[in-house]
Order: C-alpha cells, then structure tokens, then sequence
C-alpha cells in the first residue's frame, strides 16, 4: 500500500480496514503497534495513516473513553504550577492513558514535555515524533476549510487538539453537518477563518456499531430476567 499525500488524500477506510486485519502481514495493525510502541522513527506515512485510522477498527476500540487516569492528570494539571517531583506521576499517568488511547495528541504533547523537564531528551524526541506525524496524518486529508475537503479524525478530542495546535480559539459552537462532518467555530483570526471541518463519518459508524452491541446486551440480559421470572 503506498500513496502520495503531499496533495491532501482522503483515507481509503476500506483498504485500510483490510490491510490492518490481514494477519501475518509486515502492514497487520499488530506489527504496525509493535513498532510505535517501540519507537520505531523508520515508521512511514503510510504506516502512521494505517495506524492511526486502522485504531477504529480494533476490538479495544471505543469511540467515546475515557481513561481512567484523567482524574489523575487533572488533579496534576490543577495545581498553580508543576513541581519537579510531579513530572514522574504525570509520565506515569500519560503512559497508562497512552496504553489505550496511543494517538491522544494532548497526551503526547504532555508525556514530552514531562520527559524534556526530566532531562530525559530521547523519550521527549521520541514524543515529539509522533505527535508531529500524527499531526501530519490528520492534516494530510484535508485542509479543513469545507465539508468536502474536511480534517479526518478518529475521536472528536482530536478536532479541538487540531485547532489549538494551528493556533486557533473555540468560538463557542459546534455542529454535526448533514455530511457527517463537525464544524467548529473559531475566534477572529488573521486568517479570516470562521470555522473549521472535520469529517467524522467512521467515528459515527463505530459509535453506531457501539450502541448496536450495549443495546444487544441490554436486550439479553432483559430477556433473561423475564425467562427467570416466568419460571418462578
């Protein structure tokens, strides 16, 4: 699988989907995190899309979680300001969170800079890298600026990390376009940017598949208190 995104390409959700799931290949999602977690900096863009967008078709994935380390991180991030002894809990923490949500762009943005004021210069490139080719993933498809031409994004999060890290302000209002695209108003710029699009349409379909399963569950479990009580 390779492509060329130095002109902005929609991700092939399909092709991803089938090319993450292959097992056995050097492309299967399986390798592909080996190789991030281990911070492999060989990884390509191909491989960053297939991993990032390859997320949304795993068994872990939730479109919705929330760690249970965010309590902690906020607690943390609370306080007037850091202290030296802070930035191990916070590297502790981030890496829990990271264990499940690995593309949390806030995240790594916070794991690097607790590595840099460790002194820990290796861990805070390897960060670094990451959250710029993540970046870069998202940005690859698109420009943002119509429904047709929107951001790509795997958790509704990213949007806002997006518009922060391009320097923009939330103006207050977001919306669900008929196209499957959130549009989120930013402050006045220099740019003359009123908002910005992200296209969420395979976020939406995981969360539908998402309520399908709870609802199943629901279902059985009711189903099984009424057999049991016309039993008795």
């Amino acid at each position: 699988m390779s492509q060329d995104f130095r002109q902005p390409v929609e991700p092939d959700y399909e092709l991803i989907r089938e090319t993450t799931l292959e097992k056995g290949s050097s492309l299967s999602y399986q390798k592909l995190m080996e190789r991030y977690k281990a911070n492999d900096t060989t990884l390509t863009e191909t491989d960053f899309r297939l991993l990032y967008y390859g997320f949304l078709y795993q068994p872990g994935f939730s479109p919705y979680g929330i760690s249970a380390y965010s309590d902690s991180i906020r607690a943390l991030m609370g306080q007037d300001s850091l202290r030296m002894i802070d930035f191990p809990k916070l590297i502790r923490f981030e890496t829990r969170i990271l264990d499940e949500y690995p593309f949390n762009l806030r995240d790594l943005n916070a794991i690097g800079y607790a590595y840099e004021r460790m002194g820990d210069t290796a861990n805070a490139i390897f960060a670094g890298y990451k959250l710029n080719m993540i970046i870069n993933t998202i940005l690859s498809t698109g420009d943002g600026r119509t429904d047709s031409t929107a951001w790509h994004v795997i958790a509704v999060g990213h949007e806002y990390d997006i518009m922060n890290l391009l320097g923009f302000q939330f103006g207050g209002e977001q919306s669900l376009m008929v196209t499957d695209c959130d549009y989120l108003t930013v402050q006045d710029n220099k740019f003359g940017i009123e908002g910005l699009y992200f296209n969420v349409k395979e976020l939406l379909k995981a969360e539908s598949k998402e309520f399908d399963k709870h609802s199943r569950k629901k279902k059985g479990k009711k189903d099984g208190h009424d057999s049991d009580h016309e039993n008795k």
